[in-house]
C-alpha cells in the first residue's frame, strides 16, 4: 500500500513539474533544421573528381605538366562538417601559367601552360580557400 501512495505522488509530482516547467518544443530546434546542414563555413578542393560527401585527395601541392590537365573538385562544409553543394568561382594568380576551364563550378579542369609555380583561389559567397603550391613543369 505504502508504495502505491508513494508512486502515486511521485506520478503527481512529475505531472506538477512537466506542467510548470517552459515549453520544450520553443527551446529544441525542429528535426529537420538538424538534418540540414547549416551555412557556409568553409571550402575543401580535392584533386580530381570526387563526389559530395566523399573525400580525396589534396589538390595542395599538386604536380601538372605543361600542357597536361587534372580536373579539381569544390565541396562546401558548414560549421558542423556537413557538405553541402557549391559552385564556386575559381582564379590563378598567374593567369599566364595555367588555365581554368570552366571559371566556375563545383568541377573544373586546370591545365598547365608554361614552367612555374601558381597558387589558385576558389570562392563561393565570401567563404575563399587557396590552393597553395601547384607546380607546373
Amino acid at each position: 500500500m505504502k508504495q502505491f501512495k508513494l508512486s502515486g505522488v511521485l506520478f503527481l509530482a512529475a505531472l506538477f513539474l512537466a506542467g510548470c516547467s517552459t515549453d520544450l518544443r520553443k527551446k529544441v530546434p525542429p528535426l529537420e533544421d538538424v538534418l540540414r546542414a547549416g551555412p557556409l563555413a568553409s571550402i575543401i578542393v580535392y584533386k580530381g573528381n570526387v563526389a559530395l560527401g566523399q573525400s580525396g585527395p589534396s589538390a595542395d601541392g599538386m604536380d601538372l605538366s605543361i600542357g597536361g590537365s587534372a580536373a579539381l573538385s569544390a565541396q562546401g562544409r558548414d560549421a558542423n562538417n556537413r557538405p553541402i553543394k557549391i559552385s564556386p568561382v575559381w582564379t590563378a594568380s598567374k593567369p599566364d601559367l595555367i588555365e581554368i576551364t570552366p571559371a566556375s563550378g563545383d568541377i573544373v579542369m586546370v591545365k598547365g601552360l608554361r614552367e612555374g609555380t601558381v597558387e589558385v583561389v576558389a570562392e563561393y559567397k565570401g567563404v575563399r580557400k587557396t590552393i597553395n603550391y601547384i607546380f607546373i613543369k
